[in-house]
């Protein structure tokens, strides 16, 4: 265990409301902090952040402790390793007694220094890695840059990391399972899984070495071949050169993610060090999510191919779902950051790189624009989703600058879009949600269908109720009699409800439809309310000029939107027409 000053020292180095914040948006009251839990789900913030004490504390579910505490939850990692990590970022050397020193993730860890040591040496001191050097000098790499990165070379050799390794008295079966070598399933014959292919090192958040990514010297297939996935490597939470690039991004305030490591290492020689890079261009949220807390400003530079531009399109909506604050770099057709190095030099790309920045949504409405004349029946499509984009932007004077630009690009009067964004942002959901250009008309039995699935999925009680005492096909709604059977289905399984996972159990096309009903901005209904709307939507009307009149102001609340209004007015609709209730 640390020794106590040790401790203490960490704590009072580290700004907890700082931390705290890379995680939780936090809003300052008074001399506290408050935030929405991130422990538990909850629409009031009740989670409170203590600056003077060092602490917090969540009045809904209890939650509290001490800044180690809070990064050993979000993090899941035990108490040593949660202070070590607190400890480097505050510049405090940690020691502590090591515990399990033969652990299966020490001994993978230990592999990897190993090889990355003796796959640098063949490349730089042997005859074997001559080839392999000299197409990486080429290439623009330097030798002190191979050095410094530890670049190697794995050899042609079936067995070489096998010898090795087994001559260190590792096994054959952890070699498998650190990703070093491969195994034929039939004979069980073991195998090195990286042969005549230069091999660049991946670091963990901690700069420990967990797996490579070795590109072909030859014309072996497939031209890049990464590790598989291991008890110490997670492809969807790694980002690589993001240890050696922390610094430099919180100082640039601006990520720039790439999609392979060469580029990145290419553009490190530039004066461009805030780069990374994911494998390829898959970007999951964990990702994303560990990108903004480092800095909230990221810029995409993915290749210039169909790949990257679809790319930049999902991971730009991604990153403005997850509260990120997302740019583009575009690249010419069919170009990435290492050939336009190789063609135009580092100069030029450093100037491209200072001269080329769009946020996302201009670059976003550029793109479409390409594709679309001022007449375009695509033209008020493409705008309606640049203002659906432009709703997840907080920041009143940004916002503002970025409606300037959406408004130049597609010759309207920027009061315009001003006026379809409403003052105060409100978040509907954690998903981008696209309506038709032109304000749709909704009618009353829409409406009610929507608060009941809305209900229906945010209380699996309520939901319980519905399938003991209704049909499951009273629905018109297009899409909605398909969600509620896979909603029977999946409460079947799951007490709560969980987006992501309900988002498996539907067809595709479905789930526009579930994101326009988990957007409702409505309260979940009582047993009798439910049961009183149900009731109203099973044919039930009246003529009388009062319960007219009230349908009318119901449909015009909803046309401009005001749900609550909407609410209010229906409840006096079911209490003018005092349905008889199901039994």
């Amino acid at each position: 265990m640390a020794e106590k000053s040790v401790v203490d020292q960490v704590k009072e180095s580290t700004d907890i409301v700082n931390l705290i914040s890379e995680y939780v948006d936090l809003e300052k009251r008074g001399n506290n902090y408050v935030g929405l839990c991130p422990f538990h789900n909850e629409k009031t913030p009740s989670f409170n952040v203590y600056k003077d004490t060092g602490s917090y504390y969540c009045f809904g579910c209890r939650a509290n402790g001490s800044v180690i505490d809070f990064y050993m939850e979000m993090e899941n990692l035990p108490f040593n390793e949660a202070l070590q990590s607190l400890g480097e970022r505050s510049g405090i050397k940690v020691k502590h007694k090591q515990t399990n020193v033969n652990s299966k993730e020490l001994q993978l860890i230990k592999m990897h220094e190993i090889m990355v040591d003796n796959y640098h040496n063949i490349l730089v001191s042997t005859a074997e890695g001559k080839e392999a050097l000299n197409y990486l000098l080429k290439r623009g790499f330097t030798l002190e840059q191979i050095k410094k990165e530890k670049i190697g070379f794995a050899p042609n050799i079936k067995d070489s990391a096998i010898q090795l390794l087994e001559n260190l008295k590792f096994s054959k079966e952890m070699m498998y399972q650190a990703g070093l070598v491969a195994r034929n399933e039939e004979t069980f014959e073991y195998f090195d899984r990286f042969r005549n292919r230069i091999m660049i090192p991946i670091k963990n958040h901690k700069g420990k070495y967990v797996a490579f990514t070795a590109r072909a010297l030859g014309d072996d297939t497939p031209k890049y071949l990464n590790s598989p996935e291991t008890d110490i490597f997670h492809k969807s939470s790694i980002i690589f050169n993001l240890s050696d690039a922390y610094k430099v991004i919180q100082d640039e305030k601006e990520v720039i993610l790439m999609e392979g490591h060469m580029d990145v290492l290419k553009v490190k020689n530039t004066s461009i060090k805030n780069v990374v890079a994911t494998m390829g261009t898959s970007v999951s949220l964990k990702q994303i999510e560990i990108l903004k807390r480092v800095s909230k400003n990221i810029t995409l530079m993915f290749d210039g191919d169909e790949a990257g531009k679809n790319a930049t399109q999902s991971v730009g909506e991604k990153i403005l779902e997850q509260k990120g604050n997302p740019y583009v770099i575009p690249l010419q057709t069919g170009m990435d950051p290492d050939e336009f190095i190789e063609k135009h030099g580092e100069e030029s790309f450093e100037k491209y790189i200072y001269e080329n920045r769009d946020h996302f949504i201009v670059y976003d409405a550029k793109e479409k624009l390409k594709s679309s004349k001022r007449n375009d029946l695509k033209f008020s499509e493409y705008l309606n989703h640049s203002i659906q984009l432009l709703k997840y932007i907080d920041n009143e004077v940004e916002r503002s600058r970025l409606v300037k630009q959406i408004s130049e690009l597609y010759e309207v009067d920027a009061e315009l879009i001003h006026r379809q964004l409403p003052k105060k942002q409100r978040r509907r959901g954690n998903k981008i949600t696209f309506s038709s250009p032109s304000v749709t008309r909704v009618t009353s039995r829409e409406f009610k269908e929507k608060h009941i699935m809305h209900t229906l999925i945010n209380s699996k009680e309520r939901m319980r109720y519905f399938t003991s005492n209704f049909d499951l096909n009273l629905f018109q709604t297009n899409g909605y009699h398909d969600i509620i059977n896979k909603l029977v289905e999946y409460f079947s399984e799951f007490d709560t409800f969980d987006k992501q996972m309900f988002i498996s159990y539907i067809d595709p096309e479905l789930i526009t439809c579930l994101e326009h009903i988990i957007a409702t901005d409505l309260p979940v209904l009582e047993e009798q309310e439910l049961n009183d709307y149900i009731q109203a939507i099973c044919g039930i009307s009246s003529s009388s000029g009062e319960k007219n009149n009230l349908i009318k102001e119901i449909e015009q609340a909803e046309l401009i939107g005001d749900d609550e209004r909407a609410l209010e007015l229906f409840n006096q609709l079911i209490e003018l027409q005092k349905f008889p209730k199901s039994k």
